[in-house]
C-alpha cells in the first residue's frame, strides 16, 4: 500500500515555466532535436502554465527519439475521434505536480492550416520554420521566427476564407476575429519589412509579397486576403489535403461530431460519443471517505479537472441499479475513459477468490482513494491483489483531509496521474 500522500508548504507558483515543461526542453536540447512552437507566441506563458495548448513543430526524422523523451518526462499520449484527429498531429498531456495544471501538448509532424473545425491544408514549409526558429531566454525554448510566424497567420487566414468571411467584406468588418488581429499587430512590430518580403518572395512569389506587405501595414481585409490566395506562386489553393466537396462532407461531419463530443463532456456523459480518451486505456478511480459532502466535491473538482482535456464518466456507488453501473463503468474503462466512482461501487468484488459471475465484477478498480482526517494502518491480514507479472491491479491511496482543499485537491491529481 502507498504511503499518505505528503504536501508542500507553500502554494505553487505558476508565473514561471512549470518544471515538466523545463524538463521536456531540456532534454530536446540534450538530443539536439529540432523542434520550436510555431504558432501563438504572443500568448506562450499561457501555453506553458497550461491555460492554453503548446503547439511544438518537431523534424519527424527524429520521431522514434521524440517518443523515447515525452514517455521519459511524463507526457501521456491521448487518442482522439477519428473525425476529429488532424492528420500528423498527436496529443499529449502531462501534469505539472506543483501546480495541478495539466499541461496539453500538441505535436506537430507537418503544418496543417485550415479553420476550427477543419484543418484542410498542409504547407510544406517545416523546413523552413525550424531552420529559422529562435530560442526564447524568458520560456527557455525555441519559438518560431516572427516573421515565419507572421507570414504563417496571414497565409492561414487566406487559404480558408470562406463565405463568412466574404459577408464580413460586404459589411465593411474585419476577417480575421479579434485575437487573430492581436497576433498580427503583435508579431509586426516585431519583424523588418525587408526580411518578411525576402522570405515571402521564396514561399509566395512577388505578387503576393506586396499583397502581403499592405496587410501587414493596413487592415487584413477580404479583398486583399482573397488577392493574396489567388496570385500566390503556386496558389494556395494548391495545399489542399481533401477536394472541396470531401471538405465540405467532412466539415460538415466535424461541426456535428465536434458539438456532440463538448455537449457529451461537459453535460451528457454519454458512452455512445466518443471524444478524447488515453491511449493506454482507461480507468476506473474509486473515492471513499465518511463525509459524503466533502467526498462527492472532490470527485466533482477533479472531473471538472479532466474534463478540460479528457472524457470522463462520474457515477454514484450505491445507485438503484447497481448492476447497470458497474456495467457501464466496464464498458467505459475499456473505451479508454477514465471512471471516478463516488464511493466504492455496491457488490463489486475485493478480491478474486472465486470465480466471477459476470465480466466487471473481476475488474477491479485501479485505483482507490482513501479520504481520512488522520491516517490508519490497514487492518491486520490486508494484502493487495497480484497479477502474474507481480503489478497490484489495485492501488491504495490515504489523502489527509486535515489540509487545506487546495492541498488535498493537489494530493489526489499527483496520486491519480501516476495511475495514467
Amino acid at each position: 500500500m502507498r504511503s499518505t500522500t505528503a504536501f508542500g508548504a507553500e502554494e505553487p507558483s505558476i508565473s514561471g515555466v512549470p518544471r515538466i515543461v523545463r524538463e521536456l526542453t531540456s532534454a530536446l536540447h540534450a538530443a539536439r532535436l529540432s523542434y520550436c512552437h510555431w504558432k501563438g507566441n504572443a500568448r506562450l506563458q499561457a501555453a506553458v502554465v497550461g491555460r492554453r495548448d503548446l503547439d511544438i513543430l518537431v523534424d519527424r526524422d527524429r520521431a522514434l527519439a521524440l517518443s523515447a523523451i515525452l514517455a521519459t518526462v511524463g507526457f501521456k499520449r491521448c487518442t482522439s475521434s477519428p473525425w476529429t484527429a488532424v492528420p500528423a498531429l498527436e496529443d499529449y498531456l502531462a501534469l505539472d505536480s506543483d501546480t495541478g495544471r495539466l499541461v496539453h501538448l500538441h505535436l506537430h509532424y507537418r503544418l496543417t492550416v485550415g479553420d476550427g473545425f477543419l484543418k484542410g491544408y498542409r504547407l510544406p514549409w517545416e523546413a523552413m520554420v525550424l531552420s529559422t526558429r529562435q530560442f526564447d531566454a524568458t520560456m527557455a525554448m525555441y519559438v518560431a521566427d516572427p516573421h515565419m510566424e507572421l507570414l504563417l497567420l496571414i497565409a492561414g487566414k487566406a487559404i480558408t476564407l470562406g463565405l463568412i468571411d466574404r459577408m464580413a467584406g460586404w459589411l465593411g468588418r474585419p476577417c480575421m476575429d479579434a485575437l487573430a488581429r492581436s497576433d498580427l499587430r503583435w508579431l509586426a512590430a516585431r519583424t523588418d519589412p525587408h526580411r518578411l518580403a525576402e522570405l515571402s518572395e521564396g514561399l509566395l512569389g512577388k505578387e503576393a509579397t506586396r499583397l502581403l506587405l499592405d496587410i501587414v501595414s493596413g487592415e487584413p481585409s477580404y479583398r486583399l486576403l482573397r488577392a493574396l490566395k489567388r496570385r500566390a506562386i503556386p496558389p494556395l489553393s494548391a495545399y489542399r489535403t481533401y477536394t472541396p466537396a470531401g471538405a465540405v462532407v467532412r466539415r460538415g461531419i466535424r461541426i456535428v461530431v465536434g458539438l456532440a463530443v463538448a455537449l457529451n463532456r461537459r453535460i451528457l456523459r454519454s458512452l455512445v460519443i466518443p471524444g478524447r480518451t488515453l491511449s493506454s486505456g482507461g480507468l476506473v478511480i474509486v473515492f471513499e471517505g465518511e463525509d459524503e459532502n466533502e467526498r462527492a466535491t472532490l470527485v466533482d473538482r477533479i472531473a471538472a479537472w479532466l474534463t478540460w482535456k479528457l472524457d470522463v464518466l462520474v457515477l454514484h456507488g450505491r445507485p438503484r441499479n447497481s448492476r447497470a453501473t458497474r456495467r457501464k463503468a466496464f464498458r467505459a474503462r475499456s473505451r479508454g475513459m477514465i471512471v471516478l466512482y463516488d464511493g466504492f461501487p455496491e457488490g463489486q468484488r475485493r478480491d478474486t477468490g472465486n470465480a466471477p459471475e459476470r465480466a466487471w465484477d473481476a475488474d477491479p478498480p485501479d485505483l482507490v482513494i482513501k479520504l481520512r482526517r488522520a491516517p490508519r494502518p490497514e487492518p491486520e491480514g490486508h494484502t493487495e491483489v497480484v497479477t502474474r507479472e507481480g503489478r497490484p491491479t489495485r492501488h491504495n491511496v490515504d489523502i489527509d483531509l486535515d489540509h487545506s482543499p487546495e492541498q488535498v485537491l493537489l494530493a489526489v491529481q499527483r496520486a491519480l496521474w501516476q495511475e495514467v
